[in-house]
């Protein structure tokens, strides 16, 4: 019986030995944070703003018996671009098309993807009116910039800064015509016309 004890004690001394012999792997190691090789964009800052590309045309409505058409040519203003800029660092694995998307997701609307500019031309706008009164017809787009830092993860434990620059580009033409006086949203394009114009 005694001897049973003791074997059994020594056992337990072995093995306590052994455990603390064992060196720290799984354990001790750093948790994963990101996908290996990965790289990724985040934005120090970032915002939107609206922009008439044409000059906006009046027109005095008097028919008040329904709806009716109107066409008018409105003059080329400003011409937006989308691009990017890298101030240091190595810019392998952020593209423009990268950078871009990672802004149009930072920021309100849907923007290009791709380097470019605006149309240079002027061009018509047709609208529906409605009401009596005075209207003007433009032709606008949203426009964000940003500045950007870009991250490559090392082996999944930690984010190193490789790159950062700035970043601009531009939405969808906004086009139509505004009355003034009437409600429109105080983000669109037309709320900009009924400030500068109305």
């Amino acid at each position: 019986m005694n001897k049973r004890i003791a074997a059994a004690a020594a056992g337990t001394t072995l093995f306590a030995s052994a455990m603390v012999a064992m060196p720290a792997t799984t354990a001790s190691a750093a948790p994963l944070i990101c996908n290996p090789g990965a790289r990724s964009v985040s934005w120090v800052t970032a915002s939107y703003s609206r922009v008439l590309t044409h000059e906006p045309k009046g027109l005095e409505k008097e028919y008040t018996g329904g709806k009716k058409t109107y066409s008018r040519t409105v003059k080329h203003e400003k011409t937006l671009t989308s691009t990017w800029s890298v101030t240091a660092g190595a810019s392998a694995g952020f593209s423009v098309a990268k950078i871009l998307a990672s802004l149009d997701a930072k920021v309100e609307g849907s923007y290009t993807h791709a380097k470019g500019h605006t149309t240079t031309k002027s061009i018509t706008v047709t609208d529906q009116l409605t009401k009596k009164g005075r209207y003007w017809f433009y032709a606008g787009r949203l426009q964000a910039s940003g500045y950007w830092q870009g991250y490559r993860c090392d082996r999944g434990t930690k984010l190193i800064k490789q790159a950062h620059g700035t970043a601009k580009t531009y939405g969808a033409l906004i086009e139509g015509a505004t009355r003034c006086g009437e409600k429109v949203s105080s983000k669109s394009i037309a709320s900009l016309v009924q400030k500068k114009y109305c």
